[in-house]
């Protein structure tokens, strides 16, 4: 199973399932939330601090059918998922500061060798091998 589709919102999760199943394409849904309980409430695009991963979500059940969804997704606008999307993003386009802190980190990693690589020579003095 591949995850397709993700949504805070119920009804984008049924309109992308209902799609699915009219072109012949079994999927299953997890993390589901139930109207009937007594916690459920209406999502808010407002509200950034809810992570994706309890997002309601649209997994295709067999490989061959991955891209044939992602196609039927595409011709209705919405773009498929990317599994850590955000993080490529980030990662290949790095800001100065996260450029910056690379660097600093190198350069820790070098000083720290040295040290090291000191430390060790001095050892093999005092053992009688230098």
């Amino acid at each position: 199973m591949r995850q397709i589709y993700t949504s805070p919102r119920a009804e984008n999760i049924d309109r992308v399932v209902a799609l699915m199943a009219e072109h012949g394409i079994p999927t299953a849904v997890q993390n589901r939330s139930r109207y009937d309980r007594s916690t459920w409430k209406r999502y808010s695009y407002l509200q950034r601090h809810e992570r994706r991963e309890q997002w309601a979500q649209v997994w295709i059940r067999h490989p061959d059918d991955y891209t044939r969804a992602r196609a039927l997704l595409t011709s209705i606008g919405i773009e498929p998922l990317v599994v850590h999307g955000d993080e490529l993003a980030a990662a290949r386009n790095a800001s100065p500061a996260v450029r910056r802190e690379h660097v600093a980190a190198r350069a820790r990693r070098i000083a720290l060798l040295v040290v090291l690589a000191a430390c060790g020579m001095l050892m093999l003095r005092y053992m009688g091998w230098l």
